[in-house]
């Protein structure tokens, strides 16, 4: 993805883009994604043919054989992912976000059983080893959450569990994500099924995401 204007956009899209990339804090995260919450599909899927929420749902879907597993949609936003997870008969969906603009449009959806308002910078208010899997996508990107928001996912994560997320792959290293991963892997509260390219958007030119795949020991 560029930063650059992008021509398959309205103005109002590109203005909103521009200050996703120009993320720096929590409350400049929420007033974003406020103002863009009822137009976030459009600009992401029917203008940029954003595909991380089926590919993430696809990652995790071979690894939960129970539809009634409980699932938990980090950074849920409007639904994308929790939408195409239901659609494969899953029912025991949860969403986590920071917008409760997005949780909105998300919980209108009817795929999810209930949310969960929170800042993944911070301790998450939820009892360990709470869920069955969980997916993220487009929260590990510029100006978003870091990897040290891997502990707290794994922690409420029940052992075994999977957890297929998506990270923007030019932030890979800036976020801390190869680091991080590989010293939890080391210490055995994870171990690592696939880390792999791949496209974020169906019109990315080249691989411009990390589809990753891991479980909780």
């Amino acid at each position: 993805m560029s930063h650059a204007p992008n021509p398959l956009l309205d103005l109002n899209a590109q203005a909103l883009l521009a200050r996703a990339y120009a993320l720096r804090s929590d409350e400049e995260s929420r007033a974003l994604y406020r103002d863009w919450a009822t137009t976030y599909d459009q600009t992401m899927v029917d203008g940029l043919q954003y595909r991380s929420p089926t590919v993430v749902v696809d990652l995790l879907r071979p690894h939960l054989a129970n539809a009634q597993a409980r699932v938990l949609d980090i950074g849920c936003g409007t639904g994308l992912a929790g939408r195409a997870l239901a659609a494969h008969g899953f029912t025991e969906i949860e969403g986590l976000d920071l917008s409760p603009e997005m949780a909105q449009v998300a919980a209108d959806s009817g795929a999810y059983r209930t949310f969960v308002m929170a800042d993944l910078n911070a301790k998450l208010p939820v009892p360990d080893a709470t869920f069955d899997a969980a997916m993220c996508c487009g929260t590990f990107t510029t100006g978003h959450v870091s990897a040290a928001c891997l502990d707290e996912v794994l922690r409420i994560l029940r052992p075994g569990a999977p957890f297929a997320f998506t990270v923007k792959r030019s932030e890979w290293d800036t976020l801390g994500f190869g680091a991080k991963i590989a010293a939890l892997a080391d210490s055995g509260a994870l171990r690592v099924g696939s880390i792999a390219p791949d496209r974020l958007y169906a019109n990315s030119p080249e691989p411009d995401g990390m589809m990753c795949v891991v479980w909780r020991n």
